[in-house]
């Protein structure tokens, strides 16, 4: 069973409320919403080449806790619904540039869905920790 590797995600979660909170004092930034702002703080790192070796995410035991998938997958199949949520659960286990890596191999349907659900995500985590 994949452990939480808690380093690795409070190493990103960390960057990343840096790098938002110095994109929301720049201007072109500033009449973003918090969600629109981490969208694009997370845009280069979706978009980056990594040469990392990629370990495939386990999947979780039990039951997903909430769902956090963007409303335009509803009607999409569910393997790709299981593949965009374990992918958002992999950034936890993996940390988010192995999990991006991950999802760029899955094609830009996929790597979309994902960049989606992971700021939804991430925006709850860091309104839970007062980043935002």
């Amino acid at each position: 069973m994949d452990q939480f590797n808690h380093s690795i995600i409070e190493q990103d979660i960390e960057r990343l409320s840096k790098e938002i909170a110095e994109k929301r004092n720049l201007s072109e930034y500033k009449k973003l919403s918090e969600k629109e702002l981490i969208k694009q703080t997370l845009e280069p790192i979706m978009h980056q080449s990594s040469n990392q070796p990629i370990q495939s995410p386990t999947p979780s035991q039990g039951p997903a806790e909430e769902t956090i998938l963007p409303d335009y997958l509803k009607d999409s199949p569910a393997e790709i619904k299981i593949q965009v949520e374990k992918l958002v659960d992999s950034v936890f286990h993996q940390g988010i540039s192995k999990t991006i890596h991950e999802a760029q191999k899955a094609g830009p349907f996929i790597l979309d869905a994902f960049h989606d659900a992971l700021t939804d995500k991430l925006y709850e985590e860091l309104k839970k920790r007062k980043y935002l």
